[in-house]
């Protein structure tokens, strides 16, 4: 039989709007300008529905519709979820109205059941006092499985059952229906992970047992299911807490208070930030009055849409980063916390008694439009010289590769270019490997696959590349280590002459481009420096690997390229103006096509590959940095006698020319069509003999 209240929905939906004054929660739910959604799962900020929680409760009772139980039971449940969602909907004044009656609109469960019960205007029934009290603990099980409740909220629900004995309900179904509905509705991939833990809870409520509180250990496990999703080390929590002694207060702390949207605003932060947001939210609270934390204000500021998708607002997260980065432990235990002018933690009060309370992080106004800018210098060349200004103006850490939103992307392509890094691992020789800029970590694979015997580490500058590498270890179990260094003096991270492999895999022309060496970017005695550096803490009869972008010999040879896209001339005049590697020399222009000299043409041609999206950091790079003399004359200079080059090869990268194909036509000063030039060299070096310092 269909549910009365989806005949409702269905009525609204085809145009009915009397259906809203004759029935009061479907004007709460439809009739609002709020959209409060655990953005935990919302896929893109800007395509969220206008009514998303109505859709919600609307998939819960089709839920419910499929349930073969009795009317009754049914009828409770159906009427328990079309209330449950009542307190984050609404118009303003009626808002504002339940807000003046002292409910508790931000803490859903709690709201609704408020409001469900003020609209019974004589003593509740026995049914009516029942769904009360289901709406009162509407999802309370899955925030107790995900360690946000503790299980005494179920308080009411237990007293209800034992002053209850003789029922006509099957309450464990009742509870069963109610929070596969409740689930469901939000994933179902979700309800099937946790459907288990979800009838062990009920069993013990419909038994009344009590005191099934989880210890701290479990609570805090599942506070960081996410985190541990991604590779967090959970054997670091005891011993960090321990070591730092903030275990005890934490306990304490955590005994007092329910927790809301906590996994949703804090998963990507790591174990000692999340530690530190606590012990300062603990500072900045009455701990005699406190009972509910809501992080949906954290979790609403920290999200926003990037190409189309939800993700952590990096740069507000780095941000936040900073400011707990001058905070220590200790500070937070006992002293002063430094006090930062342009991010605080910001508390605000639910309630008049301050029993509930939102958390969030303000910023500085300078800061906020600091932000905004950069969101939208990401849409053009802008984009790096804006972080720098966002990076020196909060004066905290900008690592030389650090590419924010696009970290992901980048690593992705990393990993993706895998073919021309397994003749790299062929290459690669002893017990102890270093692959340096190790990105998304498929060179650390292949390193590990085909030596299984060798130790082989990770070097990366980024501190957010070596955090990724290190929950994707623990994630995907890998036995490969990762090191934060600085691959221009390895030797003060690593012991001299005790590395059998170092790699260089389409690194050192980012070192080349990014690092501002004695003074300046694009200065070839960085790669000099790397190759030294390298040098010392190889063995003898050690090798280093080089994968990286070439320069053609005859840099007098021309090459005209012509568009065969109408917006590849804007694209290139863009290019000539934003690009700071070299002069580019344009040797002829016409409607369509342009003349260059080889090697200004090819390096142009990498970042046209790549596209619109890559254009603002493929444009800072420049891939080909030597000509193969050159780069062999630099490696024997270098490194002197003790260098012995076993292989130094050049060529296209295979499909290179197939992918520019359609985009433009090359053609020498002729006009006849002709293959590109070497863009990639493969080296080989084998270190010969000892040489205890290689000077800087």
């Amino acid at each position: 039989m269909r549910l009365q209240s989806l005949n409702i929905i269905e009525k609204l939906k085809k145009g009915d709007r009397s259906v809203l004054r004759q029935t009061e929660w479907l004007k709460y739910l439809y009739l609002t300008k709020q959209q409060n959604v655990n953005l935990e799962r919302v896929p893109s900020l800007k395509k969220m529905p206008s009514h998303p929680v109505f859709l919600y409760v609307e998939r819960t009772l089709h839920i419910l519709e499929k349930a073969d139980i009795p009317d009754h039971e049914q009828k409770i449940i159906e009427e328990v979820l079309v209330w449950s969602e009542v307190a984050k909907c609404a118009l303003p004044h009626q808002r504002t109205e339940w807000h003046n009656k002292g409910f508790q609109l931000a803490i859903h469960n709690i709201g609704s059941a408020q409001i469900y019960d003020d609209k019974i205007t004589s003593d509740r029934t026995s049914v009516e006092e029942l769904i009360y009290i289901l709406i009162l603990t509407h999802g309370l099980v899955g925030q107790y499985i995900r360690g946000e409740t503790q299980y005494q909220q179920f308080s009411p629900l237990i007293d209800w059952l034992e002053r209850s004995k003789r029922i006509n309900l099957n309450m464990k179904r009742v509870l069963y229906w109610l929070n596969k509905c409740i689930i469901a509705a939000v994933s179902l991939e979700l309800w099937q992970s946790i459907e288990e833990d979800v009838n062990r809870v009920i069993a013990q409520i419909v038994k009344r047992e009590r005191n099934q509180e989880w210890i701290f250990t479990e609570r805090l496990k599942r506070l960081r299911q996410q985190a541990l999703y991604m590779g967090e080390d959970i054997n670091y929590y005891q011993q960090f807490l321990k070591e730092h002694e903030a275990e005890k207060v934490l306990q304490d702390f955590f005994k007092k208070v329910d927790l809301w949207y906590v996994e949703s605003a804090l998963s990507s932060f790591t174990f000692e930030e999340f530690v530190k947001i606590f012990l300062l939210i603990r500072r900045s609270v009455n701990l005699l009055s406190v009972r509910q934390i809501s992080f949906e204000p954290l979790m609403k500021d920290i999200y926003r849409d990037y190409q189309g998708v939800r993700h952590t607002n990096i740069y507000k997260k780095r941000i936040i980063e900073a400011c707990l980065k001058e905070m220590s432990i200790s500070d937070l235990l006992q002293g002063d916390v430094p006090v930062n002018e342009h991010v605080s933690l910001s508390i605000q009060p639910f309630d008049h008694a301050l029993e509930i309370i939102g958390v969030t992080f303000t910023f500085s106004k300078a800061g906020l439009k600091l932000i905004e800018f950069c969101q939208e210098a990401e849409k053009s060349p802008l984009y790096e010289r804006a972080i720098v200004l966002l990076y020196d103006f909060f004066d905290f850490r900008k690592d030389s590769f650090d590419r924010l939103q696009n970290e992901q992307a980048y690593l992705f392509d990393m990993n993706s270019a895998e073919d021309y890094k397994k003749k790299i691992a062929d290459y690669a020789v002893g017990e102890k490997m270093l692959d340096i800029g190790a990105g998304g970590g498929v060179m650390l694979d292949l390193l590990t696959e085909r030596h299984q015997k060798a130790k082989v580490i990770g070097i990366d500058l980024s501190v957010n590349v070596i955090e990724e590498l290190q929950k994707r270890k623990v994630r995907e179990r890998k036995r490969w280590e990762v090191m934060q260094a600085d691959a221009l003096d390895l030797s003060e991270y690593i012991d001299k002459e005790s590395v059998d492999t170092i790699v260089f895999s389409s690194i050192l022309h980012e070192m080349f481009s990014y690092i501002p060496y004695e003074g300046r970017k694009f200065n070839d005695r960085v790669i000099a420096k790397a190759l030294k550096s390298a040098f010392d803490v190889l063995k003898p009869n050690g090798r280093i690997v080089i994968r990286d972008g070439i320069m053609t010999e005859n840099k007098q040879e021309t090459r005209r390229i012509h568009f065969k896209d109408s917006s590849g001339m804007d694209f290139f005049k863009r290019y000539l103006h934003d690009f700071k590697g070299r002069k580019i020399h344009v040797l002829g222009i016409e409607k369509d096509a342009v003349t260059l000299y080889i090697n200004d043409a090819m390096e142009f041609l990498y970042t046209y590959t790549w596209g619109e999206e890559a254009y603002p950091h493929e444009v800072q790079e420049q891939f080909g940095f030597f000509t193969p003399s050159e780069f062999r004359a630099s490696i024997e200079k270098e490194l002197g006698d003790c260098a012995n080059i076993l292989v130094f090869e050049h060529y296209v990268q295979e499909g290179y020319e197939e992918h520019l194909s359609p985009k433009v036509e090359i053609t020498d000063h002729n006009g006849k069509n002709v293959s590109l030039p070497d863009s990639t060299c493969f080296i080989v070096i084998e270190k010969s003999c000892s040489r205890k310092v290689i000077s800087k």
